[in-house]
């Protein structure tokens, strides 16, 4: 998701049992973010420690809009103590990573662009990199499919 989009979750947009999160005012427009098993299990926990009667899931007292606007700071922190730069791994890095991950996970590149939320196929095709190895192991399937099948000696 992007980091508009995450900061103002409200709690009645979170569907725990669906594991997906409503987003009204995506980038793409309107969607249903789909969420990981574990991240809906991190959420259930979390949403319990929430002060009673917010509305949203990152509240701010001293921000204007009632919610988290900006995550600079611990994001910073948090790159840095990973022994990483901050000045090359930004926020979006993480959003390209997981495309590029699903990507060479084997997902479809239709189910990628639901999960991400990019609204055309050229979108998607601009984040899910291809690596040298996942473009070899490609072939080596399609190798596979054309190699006739070697039978066994009792076959014969």
């Amino acid at each position: 998701m992007r980091k508009s989009e995450i900061l103002a979750i409200r709690r009645e947009h979170v569907n725990l049992d669906a594991r997906s999160i409503y987003i009204p005012a995506a980038k793409a427009g309107a969607r249903t973010q789909p969420i990981s098993t574990d991240l809906a299990s991190f959420l259930t926990e979390y949403i319990d420690t929430l002060p009673k009667g917010t509305p949203w899931l990152f509240p701010s007292v001293g921000a204007e809009q009632g919610h988290t606007v900006d995550v600079r700071k611990a994001f910073v922190r948090a790159v840095t103590a990973a022994g990483l730069d901050p000045k090359q791994v930004v926020r979006h890095t993480l959003r390209h990573t997981a495309i590029t991950h699903l990507v060479q996970a084997g997902v479809d590149l239709p189910t990628v662009k639901r999960i991400s939320g990019h609204k055309t196929m050229a979108m998607v095709e601009r984040y899910a990199h291809q690596s040298g190895s996942h473009i070899a192991e490609a072939m080596d399937k399609l190798d596979d499919r054309y190699r006739p099948k070697k039978r066994s000696a009792r076959a014969s």
